[in-house]
């Protein structure tokens, strides 16, 4: 019978060499990432709520919380300068070492040994306040001790950046930790219900190995701008049927045989022109100031009229997200529907064009009831299953960080509906904003993108926007008699102000979302306080866009 991995062992196979030399790595990151690997393996981090006090040590929540923090600053300071990491900290470390025999399945009996990890994880998070979030330097730091942090958030900044040096894609914290093994990203929220190696740290977020690779950015200065503008364009304008069409098929005739299937392919309608995209721009902007963001649904054109749109309108503090699609031209060679996102990032007194690709992770499954709806089925027949004719290669997830308060991610369709492989990353990191490019029918919070944007308002927090075309919704015609809504091309939740659905007016082309902040402050299970800097982008009004 194998044996149970040790403490040891499953250190060692995370940091190889780690136990031998005795000493705690430098880096706060890859502590943080040990402790939550071991911590979530053997679930030993299950008691905390029902036995705080045996960990707290005698201390009370705040007690604890403000020497975790006077610790965790005293080490991030002394990992980019004189590398002395406090006695303390390096005490809980001596202690879990001590415990390195013990199998995997007893940590949680041990509370010496769960001790260290709970402390050691939270000393380390403590140390990572702010890293990735917005650009260091920007406001030189008058104390020695200003300057380090500086330093530290630098050092930060380039390892979520340094993506390929690693050997395999993605971003991390880590230094020392390879992330075929773990990864540790900045975090923006923390759960407040429910219990999990998510809900103890505030700072930085563990993500076991996937098949997600991440890719992380920062824009955002330490400025406190507490008002965001988006500009939606629903297009294309109308969807006809002939966009549908089948590229693959098995088992498939008059009588679709048991187990019958095809593959279908959509056709994207030619792309808006960056004439009409700019009057869109100017009149949004006469009505509401400053542009941030323009937002294009799933599928909205080609990636060469994305590429002009891009050139005309991405600039400093404003970005452009859209889907963009092409049609698989036979048996063989597939269609393709990613997610673009271009922002501009200051570096040198220059700005640079920065783009994330990012592949759809799940083929959209036309079912007999969204046939019918979209009135379909004399290209695709009802019977069988119709799978999107689209690669799965190299799935990866951007996470940019435009404000303080707002880092946001983008996902595509039933990527938002499908909680493997990209829920664990996403609720570990805890985005302010998710935004879902569909090619769908009414965004209403009856249908299936309101209840899992929904459940992302609850956990981990996350505010929601899901946008389809106007010409998808019009496309789907309710088959049950009841009123038409096709209007609604977008819907908005947030965990603290709800759901609102969104309906493009007649005679409107877009939509204008006026974004907010509002600040609450969340709990670690352990009790600590993040002193009410956790940001949650409110809906604050949304305004129609007519072309004159």
């Amino acid at each position: 019978m194998p044996l149970e991995e040790t403490l040891e062992e499953k250190l060692n196979y995370l940091l190889p060499g780690v136990t031998a030399s005795g000493q705690i790595p430098a880096w706060p990151p890859d502590v943080f990432c040990l402790c939550a690997a071991v911590l979530q393996c053997s679930g030993a981090y299950s008691s905390l709520v029902e036995d705080r006090q045996t960990y707290l040590g005698g201390s009370s929540s705040a007690e604890r919380a403000a020497k975790l923090d006077t610790l965790g600053s005293l080490w991030r300071r002394s990992a980019i300068g004189d590398g002395k990491i406090p006695a303390e900290v390096r005490r809980w470390w001596k202690a879990l070492l001590t415990e390195k025999a013990l199998a995997i399945s007893q940590i949680s009996k041990s509370k010496p040994c769960t001790t260290a990890l709970l402390n050691l994880l939270a000393v380390s998070d403590e140390a990572c306040h702010g890293v990735g979030i917005f650009l260091p330097g920007r406001n030189a730091g008058i104390t020695p001790e200003e300057i380090l942090d500086d330093k530290f958030a630098d050092i930060a900044t380039e390892l979520l950046l340094d993506i390929e040096t690693v050997g395999v894609g993605g971003s991390t914290l880590c230094r020392e930790i390879h992330p075929s093994k773990g990864r540790v990203l900045p975090r923006m929220h923390t759960p407040q219900s429910g219990l999990t190696v998510r809900s103890l740290s505030h700072h930085l977020a563990y993500s076991a190995t996937s098949d997600i690779q991440p890719e992380w950015l920062s824009v955002a200065e330490d400025a406190q701008d507490h008002a965001f503008n988006l500009l939606l364009i629903p297009w294309p304008d109308t969807t006809d049927p002939i966009q549908f069409k089948q590229s693959k098929k098995v088992g498939i005739t008059g009588d679709v045989e048991r187990g019958g299937y095809g593959l279908f392919t959509y056709r994207p309608s030619k792309g808006p022109t960056a004439a009409f995209v700019q009057s869109l721009i100017s009149e949004a902007e006469r009505k509401m100031g400053t542009v941030n963001g323009i937002i294009f649904p799933e599928l909205a054109m080609s990636e060469a009229e994305y590429k002009k749109l891009s050139r005309a309108f991405v600039k400093r503090d404003r970005f452009l997200i859209a889907g963009v699609g092409r049609e698989a031209s036979s048996q063989t060679l597939c269609g393709k529907n990613e997610a673009l996102l271009d922002v501009a990032v200051p570096f040198k007194k220059k700005l640079l064009k920065t783009q994330f690709r990012q592949k759809k992770h799940h083929r959209w499954k036309l079912t007999k009831q969204q046939i019918v709806q979209y009135g379909i089925g004399a290209n695709l027949h009802p019977e069988a299953s119709w799978w999107e004719h689209i690669s799965l290669a190299a799935r990866s997830l951007a996470f940019l960080t435009l404000r303080p308060w707002l880092t946001l991610t983008v996902l595509i369709c039933e990527d938002l509906a499908r909680p493997d492989p990209v829920g664990d990353l996403l609720r570990s990191v805890g985005p302010n904003l998710v935004i879902a490019l569909l090619s769908d029918g009414p965004q209403l919070v009856s249908r299936w993108p309101g209840r899992y944007a929904g459940a992302l308002a609850d956990d981990p927090g996350s505010s929601v926007l899901t946008v389809t075309s106007a010409g998808m919704s019009n496309l789907s015609k309710p088959i049950d008699g009841s009123i038409d809504k096709s209007g609604v091309v977008a819907l908005w939740r947030d965990p603290k102000s709800g759901a609102h659905e969104l309906s493009l007016e007649k005679g409107a082309k877009a939509i204008v979302l006026n974004l907010t902040v509002e600040y609450g402050e969340e709990w670690t299970a352990d009790g600590r306080g993040d002193g009410g800097f956790s940001g949650y982008p409110i809906l604050a009004g949304h305004h129609q866009i007519y072309l004159r």
